[in-house]
This record gives C-alpha cells, sequence and structure tokens, in this order.
C-alpha cells in the first residue's frame, strides 16, 4: 500500500512542470464545453457570484420538490385502472366485483413499493382514490344519476386511497426487509 501511494505522489510531482500557472495542462485542450473560470477581461466576482447564486438557489429550494411526479402519478394511475378491471372482471359477482377492485389496488401499490427505492404515497393515495372513485361511480350510475350515490362514491374514494397506501406501505417494509444487511 505505502508504494502507491509513493507512486501517486511521484506522478504528480512529474506532472506538475506541465501546468501552466492557471493550473491547466498546456498541452491537452479542454474542449469549448468546459468552463475554464473566469478570462483575463472577467473579474473574479463573477465566478464567485456564480457560486453564492447557485448556494443561495440550492438553500431556497422548494422542500416539496421531490414528493410528487406526475409522470409516475400517470404511470401508476393507468397500473390501477388496468389492474381494477382485471381483477374485477375475474370475480363475476357484482358486489364482490368491487372489492377485488380494491384488492387490484392494493396489489398495485405493493408492486410499486416493492419496485422503487423513493416513496410513492401521493401517487399512490391520489390514483387510488380516482380510480376508485370512477370505479364505484360506473358501477352505481344509476343512484349517481338520482344524487343518490355521491356518499357511496365517497366510500370508494376513502376505500380506494387506503388500499393503494396500505399495499404501498407493505411493499416498501419488504423492500426494507429484502435490502437491509443482516
Amino acid at each position: 500500500m505505502a508504494e502507491r501511494t509513493d507512486q501517486r505522489d511521484r506522478s504528480v510531482d512529474d506532472s506538475a512542470d506541465l501546468l501552466d500557472d492557471a493550473g491547466v495542462r498546456a498541452d491537452v485542450d479542454p474542449g469549448p464545453d468546459v468552463d475554464r473560470g473566469p478570462g483575463p477581461d472577467e473579474p473574479a466576482a463573477a465566478a464567485s457570484e456564480a457560486t453564492i447564486t447557485s448556494r443561495l438557489r440550492e438553500s431556497l429550494a422548494s422542500p416539496f420538490s421531490g414528493l410528487f411526479s406526475v409522470r409516475v402519478f400517470l404511470f401508476v394511475l393507468g397500473l390501477v385502472l388496468v389492474a381494477m378491471v382485471a381483477a374485477g372482471s375475474v370475480v363475476p359477482i357484482p358486489f364482490l366485483g368491487g372489492l377485488a377492485g380494491f384488492v387490484g389496488i392494493a396489489t398495485v401499490g405493493f408492486g410499486v413499493g416493492l419496485a422503487d427505492a423513493r416513496p410513492r404515497y401521493l401517487e399512490l393515495l391520489l390514483a387510488g382514490a380516482i380510480a376508485a372513485g370512477l370505479g364505484t361511480l360506473l358501477d352505481h350510475l344509476i343512484l349517481a344519476a338520482f344524487g343518490l350515490g355521491l356518499p357511496l362514491v365517497v366510500l370508494g374514494v376513502g376505500a380506494g386511497s387506503l388500499a393503494g397506501l396500505v399495499g404501498h406501505y407493505f411493499g416498501r417494509d419488504l423492500r426494507d426487509g429484502l435490502t437491509r444487511d443482516l
């Protein structure tokens, strides 16, 4: 191990004579895309100002920036709708077919929790609510037409949200158990 650090120190000392006073190797052109820092006519304050603004931008970043992804939400919503239809078509009994749709929502939540390292609770909450609300509305269309279906739709939205969240929680829990060091 000591030989390697000695070799590295020697190679740095040998290549020091190839560097010009700006610290750039004289025989290698970094290309047009490389930022070479402030030139002779640019003040050094411009370079420090860029770093100050970038640090300020990072410190003022929204705490909600990584909380919700529209792309993931649309993908999960599509998966949830397909899972609800598939699970509802497997069980031919009308009342149990609606319950099977909630199992489909929970299954998608479980799969997303198992597959994705980031928590996607908000996406699954909204996707489950929209899909279950739409499914409940279509299942009870006649009651909804007369204005009596609103409580059923609200219950469907709540149950779909809960199914998505519970499925995602258990999927993340299993992922955490599988990826944890023993």
